[in-house]
């Protein structure tokens, strides 16, 4: 069902996405396969379309990167990281890093926190 993703799925995609980001400064044609290959075996889940977009940005096409970051939003809604994705490429004063999964988004929100303190 669109949007919505099973425990176990969502574990083995999160699990995907932290590998993918140790992995993308070695090899960023393997990963960009990888990922592919994820997508096919998730079509309906937003983590690959997400990847897909850190890798078209990484690249350079901020254009293609975007059209991922907002199909992996369409996919589901509620996935936080290419939500936020998309936020940081809109905004342009503030510097904020690239999210691969959800716990990218929760240490980031702990560091904002902590700095309005």
């Amino acid at each position: 069902m669109k949007g919505l993703q099973c425990s176990q799925e969502y574990l083995v995609l999160e699990d995907f996405c932290k590998r993918i980001k140790i992995a993308l400064s070695h090899d960023r044609r393997e990963m960009y396969k990888k990922t592919l290959d994820m997508m096919i075996q998730y079509p309906d889940a937003p983590q690959p379309q997400n990847l897909l977009g850190i890798i078209a940005e990484l690249n350079g096409d901020k254009v293609l990167a975007m059209k991922h970051y907002r199909a992996a939003w369409s996919l589901a809604p509620n996935y936080r990281p290419s939500r936020e994705n998309i936020d940081r490429m809109v905004e342009t004063s503030v510097a904020c890093p690239i999210f691969f999964n959800d716990e990218d988004v929760n240490e980031f929100e702990k560091k904002q926190k902590g700095k309005l303190r």
